[in-house]
């Protein structure tokens, strides 16, 4: 289980980012960050992946503290953010998947292997012998999501991942995450799409840093009218 327990975090400009959040997610579950842009979405998802430290509050995985037990937190949380600084240009897509593999431990056949599983479930095939800096906007996703599911992770944290994609590549991001709850794996998803929040089992809904609501996802008909009024 995945415990976030008040957190709170204020940039140096004084801005609040987060302010005494608290959030709880069993195994097998996909939870959602909802709220407009600024809403604390990004800053709670590096919090957890412990990109980010909080001024205040915990955050417990079956009872660790990620933020405090390092090896822990990078050994049991993966991270997808779309950042495309992060991979190296010059590289293909099979060459930067090798070197992010090899920080994670992964060498020689057994890497392989791994790459070659998540170039399958990514629809990269065609185009591993690619440039990153030569790939399209939805390529260069697909190869994060790659990178993210690489490592046989407890927790999965996905920071929008199908904006600005095609079908096709949303569809297959879909299909991943249904596969990695099916290995009984924490989502984390931040996004603005109602039929996406469709899928999920619970949705917190922030707004200025703040919790402002926590939605179960069983009856769908009534998700988008519950969210509307909170915006």
């Amino acid at each position: 289980m995945l415990e976030v327990i008040n957190v709170s975090k204020k940039y140096k400009n004084g801005t609040i980012a987060l302010q005494d959040i608290n959030v709880t997610v069993r195994k097998g579950e996909k939870i959602a960050l909802f709220g407009e842009n600024g809403a604390g979405k990004t800053t709670l998802l590096k919090i957890v992946a412990t990109f980010l430290i909080p001024d205040n509050g915990s955050v417990l995985l079956d009872g660790v503290d990620l933020l405090k037990h390092e090896k822990y937190a990078r050994k049991n949380v993966s991270i997808s953010t779309g950042v495309e600084r992060s991979f190296y240009y010059r590289l293909n897509v099979r060459q930067n998947l090798e070197f992010f593999g090899r920080l994670n431990g992964l060498y020689g056949e057994k890497l392989q292997i791994v790459i070659d599983k998540v170039i399958e479930e990514t629809d990269l095939k065609d185009f591993e012998k690619v440039k990153y800096m030569e790939l399209s906007k939805g390529l260069k996703r697909r190869l994060d999501i790659a990178r993210a599911i690489m490592k046989d992770s407890e927790i999965y944290i996905f920071d929008e991942p199908t904006a600005g994609v095609d079908l096709k590549t949303r569809q297959s991001i879909y299909n991943i995450v249904e596969e990695l709850i099916g290995k009984d794996k924490i989502i984390f998803f931040a996004t603005h799409e109602i039929e996406e929040l469709k899928k999920m089992h619970k949705i917190i809904v922030l707004k200025k840093g703040r919790k402002i609501g926590e939605i179960n996802t069983n009856d769908y008909n009534k998700i988008e009218k519950i969210l509307l009024n909170y915006i």
